[in-house]
Formats: structure tokens, C-alpha cells, sequence
């Protein structure tokens, strides 16, 4: 389990001390971090993604010898759960540093996680709906795991609620930062569920590893990467969509004066 913790954290650890301690390095990473790079390098480790999980990974085989095929959503079904959780996480951050910082970019930014986030969120609803029919025979279950993720979901909904509601500009960044924060709890609450509370949803990582043999853990994690760097390119064109709107609005303005 910790070599799994190892290699999800060791690119992070690289980049981060290039970009300290060499100045080209940070303008590398700075001009690799583009929404156009970011989209195409997340669409192609996607595709390699796609490729091993239906290919390549096997098919897990339970009773007299009965294969499971409908486990290859799994590939894509828990890569796009995690990056939605990453996704409310960076808006409750962002939400945090608008708080702090009174900067419109930070409220943009966490506008954009969040939104992605809850994207990301419906991909997993649906996905999750088509093979709770498949393994389970039933479109929905009130297992811990589906019921905190709906609630989680619904929460996230009143965040929208509550941006639309609001005209006034501040006061709508700053109550969606505070809503952000407060939502964002119900993250590890759903993350942690299926461990603290009995439940029928399958747990692949335990404390003795991953419950996967070495095919099918390349394919999850090279599906699992591919789809948090492609959440970020959407973020980050989402950010620029507001902040050329912002520029928009202040040249309206400027004319119109």
C-alpha cells in the first residue's frame, strides 16, 4: 500500500524540486501546464488507459470460472469519482485563498474546480448507475458509499443555487467561498464511508494493497493520471473563460462611459 501512496506522490515531489531550485525548469513546467498541453497529454494517457484495461488488464473471475467483463467501467468509474473528490477539494482551496487574499482570481478558480468537480461528479453517477444494474441487478442501492456521494452531489447543486441567487459580486464570491469550505467536509466523509461502514460496494485498495494484479493497476493508474491532468486543462480553460468575460465586462464598461 505505501509503494501505491509512493508512486501516486513521487511525480509531485520531482516537479516540485525542479521548479525550486532551477529557474528554467520553472518556466518549463509553466509552459507545459497549458490548457492545450494539459487536455492533449490527459486525452492521450486516456487512450493508453482505455487500451490496456480492455486489452490488455484481464478479467477477474469469480464462482466456477465466470468472468466479470463489466468491471472494465471500473478503469474509468473510479478515476473520474477521485478527480470529481479533487475537484470540490481545489474549490474548498481556492474558496480559502479568495477569503484571504480578496483576489477575483481565486474565486474563479474555485468556481471552475467546482464546476468540474460536479461535471466529473454526473460522469460518475451514471457510470456508477450502469454497473450497480450490471453486478448488482438493480438501477440504485442505499449502500453508504451511493447514498453520501448523492448527498455530497445534491450539497454541491446549492452551490450553483447560491452563485445564481446572488447579483452582487463580492458578496456572491465570498458566500461561495464559505459554501465551498463547509460542503468540501462531506469529502472524506464519502471517501471514508465504505471503510467505516459495512457495505456491499467493493473496496480495491486495503491495508495489504491493491486488490489487482499488475495489468490491471497500470491501466487504473495510467486511467487514474490521464483523467486528473485532463480535470485540470478543463479548469484551467474554465478560468480562462471568466477571465476573459471579466475583460469583456470592464472594456463594456470603459466604452459605454
Amino acid at each position: 500500500m505505501k509503494a501505491i501512496y509512493l508512486l501516486y506522490s513521487l511525480p509531485i515531489f520531482v516537479i516540485a524540486g525542479l521548479v525550486v531550485y532551477f529557474p528554467t525548469a520553472r518556466r518549463w513546467v509553466a509552459d507545459f501546464f497549458t490548457t492545450r498541453k494539459l487536455g492533449v497529454a490527459g486525452f492521450a494517457l486516456l487512450m493508453v488507459g482505455l487500451y490496456l484495461a480492455f486489452f490488455v488488464a484481464p478479467e477477474p473471475v469469480v464462482g466456477e470460472g465466470k468472468k466479470i467483463f463489466s468491471q472494465k467501467i471500473f478503469y474509468y468509474h473510479v478515476p473520474v469519482a477521485e478527480t470529481s473528490l479533487i475537484g470540490f477539494i481545489l474549490g474548498a482551496v481556492f474558496g480559502g485563498l479568495f477569503l484571504v487574499k480578496r483576489e477575483r482570481r481565486y474565486d474563479f478558480l474555485s468556481y471552475a474546480s467546482v464546476e468540474v468537480g460536479f461535471l466529473f461528479g454526473l460522469l460518475v453517477e451514471w457510470t456508477g448507475v450502469i454497473w450497480t444494474r450490471s453486478e448488482w441487478g438493480t438501477w440504485w442501492e442505499w449502500e453508504p458509499r451511493l447514498t453520501t456521494y448523492l448527498i455530497l452531489m445534491l450539497m454541491y447543486a446549492g452551490y450553483f443555487v447560491l452563485r445564481s441567487a446572488m447579483a452582487e459580486e463580492s458578496s456572491r464570491a465570498r458566500f461561495a467561498a464559505v459554501y465551498s469550505i463547509i460542503a468540501a467536509v462531506s469529502v472524506p466523509l464519502t471517501f471514508f464511508s465504505i471503510r467505516l461502514i459495512p457495505s456491499v460496494h467493493p473496496i480495491v485498495f486495503t491495508s495489504s494493497g491493491a486488490q489487482m494484479e499488475p495489468p490491471m493497476l497500470a491501466a487504473f493508474l495510467i486511467s487514474m493520471f490521464g483523467m486528473a491532468i485532463f480535470s485540470l486543462a478543463l479548469i484551467r480553460a474554465h478560468y480562462s473563460i471568466q477571465l476573459m468575460g471579466e475583460e469583456v465586462e470592464y472594456l463594456k464598461d470603459r466604452l459605454g462611459g
